[in-house]
């Protein structure tokens, strides 16, 4: 797979490996430059003379281009079979190609990384759809590496609890599944036990190395008749995404969920500080469900999977996670309407019809050039969630876009920055509203009337379906009892402001 970025020469590219715990060990050409950015595995066609490839087996032969980099304990055998002009830099030996990958591609502030050409999430829920039954797709250190996301899909808690932690949790009968799964070399059913329901599944291998395992929860009698048939073809189809996933750029979900906090809770320079640009023109996307959502925690760890995923197989960066019980996203500004069609089309995916707990609201912010924003722009959006929940009671809405709620997100600002202002938190709006809850009088809606009609007493009065007179003795006993004059700007404004900051309280 290969992404393009304007260029740089050899040595430019070098210094900013230094992000990507790469160093130069041989650089003959400065000045040649550098295009692409490649993980060269054997097999592979022959790489354009102007790529840098990241060399997964250096021994089974060196591309033929301007620059490589090898594991540091390649690199005295490279240095003796690599081209003269070819420059030359080395990797730790423990260090992932797939992260190194992302990190150039995060200096060069090209990309925060694509998919594989298999998507593993794709493939599970086109085997969930087949098969019938919710399917895992786990590497051989029993990780979870992709999930279906099929709406009303069967759960047992091994299976929540492995979509959750991202890897088998340990239960009664996990031990004598997977010796049983590693001995067979076909569809293996495992009943149900004390803690799990029961399950097919096949290991998944590549050259009788095992590379991990799909798993459909369901029997030989619940499934598609055809099961074993669909799993053995599947291997394949497995056995090459997983070896992908040792190259690419696989999103480890624990590390997207600190980096996006890190992100999000570190106003001003700190997120310059962390070494991270915006690819170009992001919106923040916060999404919020209701607080009787069924499965709430596992619902949004789908989300987050989702989204991000999608946004980069389809547009080329993104990055998503649930944090404090919200998922947030940065995605690319696709523009009002398509971005609406992306988010409803996975939030429909996610949530069984009609179940609008489980669908959640979400905001969506303006436009974000620049990282050190984005720590301000999550507190917006979770002021507009708020918002939502208030005027909503249960806070259960479509997609609210900050845009829209400009002057209630600036009010909700100004009573949150003057909180501490007893004037305004106790003052004669507070006295009539106590005065209207002894007295079981409407002097508080009547005030509020009159200044959403701009005064007009009649607009007013057809506001509360009373008669224009009614409406006059109201205000005039109401200023009579509170000492109101409505007459001077001065007092209008403060009495106006502090009804409207009372909303926000």
């Amino acid at each position: 797979m290969i992404e393009t970025f304007c260029g740089a020469s050899v040595e430019e590219f070098g210094a900013v490996l230094n992000t990507a715990a790469l160093r130069p060990v041989r650089v003959p050409e400065p000045n040649a430059m550098v295009r692409d950015v490649i993980v060269h595995s054997p097999g592979d066609p022959e790489p354009d003379p102007d790529q840098f490839a990241l060399c997964a087996d250096p021994d089974a032969g060196l591309p033929s281009c301007v620059a490589i980099a090898v594991r540091e304990s390649q690199a005295a055998k490279t240095l003796v079979n690599a081209r003269q002009d070819q420059a030359v830099f080395v990797a730790p030996d423990d260090a992932r190609w797939s992260d190194i990958y992302d990190r150039i591609k995060l200096a060069l502030r090209d990309s925060f990384g694509r998919l594989a050409g298999h998507d593993a999430f794709q493939i599970a829920d086109a085997l969930a759809a087949a098969l019938g039954g919710a399917v895992s797709i786990e590497d051989v250190g029993r990780r979870v590496i992709a999930f279906s996301t099929i709406p009303g899909q069967p759960l047992d808690d091994v299976r929540r609890q492995g979509i959750l932690d991202r890897a088998v949790p340990d239960h009664a009968e996990r031990e004598d599944w997977y010796a049983t799964l590693w001995r067979s070399a076909g569809v293996t059913e495992f009943p149900g036990g004390r803690e799990s329901t029961a399950r097919l599944a096949i290991a998944v291998r590549s050259g009788g190395e095992p590379l991990g395992s799909i798993w459909v929860m369901g029997t030989r009698d619940t499934l598609n008749p055809d099961a074993d048939e669909i799993l053995l073809r599947s291997a394949d189809v497995v056995a090459a995404c997983l070896a992908h996933q040792d190259h690419f750029a696989s999103r480890d979900r624990e590390t997207r969920g600190h980096l996006l906090r890190q992100l999000l809770d570190r106003p001003g320079s700190a997120g310059r500080a962390l070494g991270y640009a915006l690819p170009g023109p992001t919106v923040l996307v916060a999404f919020s469900r209701g607080e009787q959502a069924g499965d709430r925690e596992l619902l949004d760890a789908r989300l987050s999977d989702v989204l991000s995923l999608q946004a980069q197989r389809f547009q080329g960066y993104g990055l998503a996670a649930a944090i404090d019980g919200r998922v947030y996203a940065l995605l690319p500004d696709a523009g009002r309407v398509r971005l609406d069609a992306q988010l409803r089309a996975v939030v429909s995916r996610l949530a069984p019809p009609g179940d609008q707990a489980a669908r959640g609201t979400v905001a969506v912010s303006d436009p974000v050039d620049r990282v050190e924003d984005l720590a301000r722009t999550r507190l917006r959006l979770d002021r507009l969630l708020a918002l939502r929940v208030r005027a909503e009671g249960s806070g259960q809405g479509d997609i609210a876009h900050v845009d829209d709620e400009r002057d209630a997100l600036l009010l909700a600002e100004v009573a949150d920055a003057t909180r501490d202002i007893e004037a305004l938190q106790s003052g004669i709006a507070m006295r009539i509203a106590e005065y209207d809850g002894e007295h079981d009088t409407a002097y508080l809606p009547t005030l509020r009337a009159w200044f959403d009609a701009g005064g007009d007493v009649a607009a007013a009065a057809a506001r509360l379906h009373v008669h224009p007179n009614t409406f006059r003795y109201r205000i005039a006993r109401a200023s009579s009892l509170f000492g109101l004059h409505l007459d001077q700007p001065d007092e209008r404004l403060l009495l106006h402001l502090q009804m409207r900051l009372a909303d926000f309280g």
